[in-house]
Formats: structure tokens, sequence, C-alpha cells
């Protein structure tokens, strides 16, 4: 049995597919957790190319406000965590245990990362065809298949 579920979602079809087999797997589970990962690619605004262009347009100084760059990453993971709940609503109903992360970073990573750290007992992510071989699974399932030690279910 499963107790501590990762599901990543981007709010297409197969993502929900894949919520709803984990609400599935972890029906009739005493204390069992789901959490909803959303992996967002966030620009970095600590990264050079940016403060050049940046200072170039004269939209900001040679030194960045680091308060007001956490505060608008603050406001972005309060919007998507709101996105996220309203597009799973329907799917979660009143099921107890669900949870929402928000993180930054490319999908395979993030995803790999936030398993292994958290120690999830499984993973549970819906698949998009793209042609050959990766393509059959999606290159994000591919790429997670092939970095994680912790179990994957692809559902169509």
């Amino acid at each position: 049995m499963y107790k501590k579920i990762l599901v990543p979602y981007d709010k297409s079809e197969p993502a929900q597919h894949a919520l709803s087999a984990a609400l599935d797997l972890a029906a009739g589970v005493p204390d069992a957790q789901i959490t909803v990962l959303s992996v967002v690619d966030w620009h970095d605004f600590n990264a050079e190319t940016f403060k050049i262009a940046s200072r170039m347009s004269g939209v900001m100084g040679d030194v960045m406000d680091m308060n007001v760059m956490a505060e608008v990453e603050s406001e972005a993971i309060k919007a998507d965590t709101d996105a996220i709940a309203e597009s799973i609503a329907s799917l979660v109903g009143d099921a107890a245990g669900v949870g929402i992360a928000v993180v930054n970073g490319s999908p395979h990573d993030s995803i790999t990362a936030y398993a292994d750290e958290g120690a999830y007992d499984c993973i549970v992510m819906g698949h998009r065809g793209l042609g050959a071989v990766r393509g059959m699974l999606g290159s994000v399932c591919y790429s997670v298949l092939h970095k994680t030690n912790v179990p994957v279910l692809i559902v169509k």
C-alpha cells in the first residue's frame, strides 16, 4: 500500500487521470497523503543576463531588492496554488490528505528531487506520447523513470 503519493500536475487531461488514479490508490489507506506538485519555470532574476538586460533597459539599478523578489515569488506561488486548487476541486471533492506544492525548476529534476527528499512511496503521473521511444511515455515520464528509485505509475 502506498501512504505517501506524489502527483506531478500541469492541469492537462493526463495529469487529471493520474490524480484520479492516485485518489483510487489512496482510498481506504489510513492517513494516506497525496501531494499535487506543480513545477513552474520562473525566470532566474539573479541570472547575470537578466541583471544586465534590466540595467540596460533602465528598469532597475545595479542591486536587486531581494525582498521584492521574494514577494514576487510568494505571490506567484499563491496564484499557482489557487489555480491548481480550483482545477482539482471537482476531482478531489472532500478527500482528506490532499495537499498542493509548487516548486521552481525543470520538471525532470524537480519531480525526482521532491519525491526523494519527501520520502514518497510512489509517483503517479500522466503520460503524453510525443513520438519515438521517449515519446511513447513522454520525455518527462521517461526522465523521471530513469532518475528516481521511487516506484512510478504512469497513467494514460
